[in-house]
C-alpha cells in the first residue's frame, strides 16, 4: 500500500510538472528573480559584523543570491569552499580550524566533528529563528536539543531512472542490479561517489547494516561495487550526477532525492522513487568551527538562513526539503510536491553512524573500489531510437543469480 501511495504521489507530481510547462527546460534554480527577497524582514544588529566568513559547503547547495543578500545587508563577504563529501569537509576543518567559520556536515559527520572537538556550542539567544525549526529535528540523536548544529535540509537516497529506456518500477533495491544486467545499460548506471553512502547501499543490498564493522561483510560490499564496475561500467557520480541524469549519460542511479527532483524538473523522462523497506537518510546541518574568530557573525548568518523566504530559496535552488515548515508557502509548488520532499516513514529511516577507529575498514575497502577500472572489452552501445531496451532483463531472479555468481569461488590461476 505504501508503494502504491508513492507511485500515486509521483503521478501527481508529474501532472503538476506538465501543467507548469515541462517543455520549458529552464530549471527553477536558474530563473533570474529578485522577488523572493522583497518581503524579507532581516534583523538589525547591535554589533559590527565581520568583514568576511569562510564557509565549507556543498556543490550546488546554497544559491549565490542568498549569499549576496547577506553581504548587501551586513557588509560581510561570504567565501565558500565547495566540497563533495563529508570526509573532505572533515579534513579541511581538522587541518585548519581557525581558517573556517562555518561548516555544513551531515549527521554522522557531526558526531565525528564533536568527538574531535571541532565544533563550537551555539548561543541560542543569538539565533532566534531556531524557533521556526520543525519539532522533530530537535530530537535528532546525534545532537539532541541542537546544542552544536542547526539542520537545514532532510535528504534520502532513492532510485532515479529514465522511463524511456528502463522498464518497470523499482519496488526493491535489487531493481538496480536486475536492470544493470541489460547490456544497453553498460556505463549508464550510477551511484554516489561518497564512501559511506556507496558502501552503505552495497551493504544494504547484501542484507547487512550500513554501519556494520564486520570485516567480512564490508568486504562483500566492496566486492559487489568492484564487480559491478568491472561487469557493467557502474559510474561513481559526484556533483554532476543530476546533470548526467538530465542528458541521459546516467539512465539508472542511486541518488539523493534532491538530485532526482532536479533531474525530473529538467528531463520529463526521469522518475525518482523510494523502494519499499529501509532507506538511507541524513540531515545536512550548519555549525560553527570551535576556533572561529567571527562566531557572532557566524550565528547571525545561521539565523539569516532560517528566515522562511531564505530557506525556501534554498529549496527552490537545490530541490531538497528544508527543516523549517514556515518556508513551505514560499517553495515552488512543483518542488514542494516533487521527489525532493519525499521522505521515508520514521521506522524506515536508516542513519549512517560515526564508527570511530573502525572507519579504517571502510577506507581500505573504498580505496580498492576507487582503483577499479572497467575493462575496455565492455562496450557502450548507442541508445535505441525507439526507447525501451530489448536487452537481457528477465525478472526478479536476477538479483539472486547475481549474488550467487558473486559467491562462487574465484579461480586466480592463469
Amino acid at each position: 500500500m505504501r508503494q502504491f501511495q508513492r507511485v500515486v504521489f509521483l503521478i501527481i507530481a508529474m501532472v503538476l510538472l506538465i501543467m507548469s510547462g515541462c517543455n520549458n527546460k529552464t530549471s527553477v534554480s536558474e530563473i533570474d528573480s529578485t522577488s523572493w527577497a522583497e518581503q524579507i524582514k532581516i534583523a538589525k544588529v547591535e554589533f559590527t559584523p565581520a568583514k568576511r566568513l569562510e564557509v565549507i559547503t556543498w556543490h550546488d547547495y546554497v544559491p549565490q543570491e542568498v549569499l549576496d543578500l547577506f553581504t548587501k545587508t551586513y557588509g560581510t563577504q561570504i567565501v565558500p569552499t565547495l566540497i563533495s563529501s563529508n570526509e573532505e569537509m572533515f579534513d579541511l576543518l581538522r587541518k585548519n580550524p581557525s581558517k573556517y567559520d562555518l561548516v555544513m556536515p551531515s549527521d554522522y559527520m557531526v558526531i565525528k566533528m564533536l568527538k574531535a572537538g571541532l565544533l563550537r556550542r551555539l548561543e541560542h539567544g543569538n539565533i532566534p529563528n531556531m524557533d521556526l525549526l520543525d519539532e522533530d529535528v530537535r530530537r535528532l540523536s546525534y545532537d539532541r536539543g541542537l546544542l552544536y548544529t542547526v539542520p537545514l535540509s532532510r535528504d534520502c537516497i532513492g532510485i532515479a531512472f529514465n522511463i524511456k529506456y528502463v522498464a518497470g518500477i523499482p519496488r526493491n533495491w535489487g531493481f538496480i542490479i536486475e536492470q544493470l544486467r541489460n547490456d544497453y545499460l553498460a556505463y549508464r548506471g550510477g551511484i554516489r561517489k561518497e564512501m559511506r553512502v556507496a558502501l552503505g547501499l552495497a551493504l544494504m543490498l547484501r542484507g547487512y547494516s550500513p554501519n556494520t564493522i564486520d570485516p567480512g561483510q564490508i568486504g562483500e560490499a566492496r566486492d559487489l561495487l568492484i564487480d559491478t564496475i568491472k561487469r557493467h561500467g557502474l559510474k561513481l557520480t559526484g556533483p554532476q550526477g543530476g546533470r548526467q541524469l538530465i542528458n541521459n549519460k546516467i539512465l539508472l542511479g542511486l541518488v539523493w532525492n534532491g538530485t532526482g527532483a532536479y533531474a525530473l524538473a529538467n528531463n520529463p523522462d526521469v522518475r525518482f522513487l523510494l523502494p519499499e523497506g529501509k532507506a538511507l537518510v541524513n540531515y545536512d546541518s550548519i555549525a560553527i568551527s570551535v576556533e572561529s574568530q567571527r562566531a557572532r557573525t557566524a550565528e547571525l548568518f545561521i539565523d539569516y538562513m532560517l528566515i522562511p523566504q531564505v530557506s525556501a530559496r534554498m529549496s527552490n535552488y537545490n530541490y531538497f526539503a528544508g527543516c523549517n515548515s514556515a518556508a513551505l508557502p514560499y517553495v515552488e509548488k512543483i518542488i514542494r510536491n516533487g521527489p525532493g520532499f519525499m521522505f521515508p516513514d520514521e521506522e524506515d529511516r536508516l542513519f549512517l553512524k560515526d564508527l570511530g577507529a573502525n572507519i579504517k575498514l571502510y577506507e581500505d575497502a573504498w580505496n580498492l573500489v576507487l582503483q577499479t577500472k572497467t575493462p575496455d572489452s565492455l562496450v557502450e552501445l548507442p541508445l535505441p531510437k525507439d526507447g525501451i531496451f530489448k536487452g537481457d532483463t528477465r525478472g526478479a531472479n536476477f538479483t539472486k543469480k547475481f549474488i550467487e555468481e558473486m559467491e562462487k569461488p574465484k579461480n586466480d590461476s592463469p
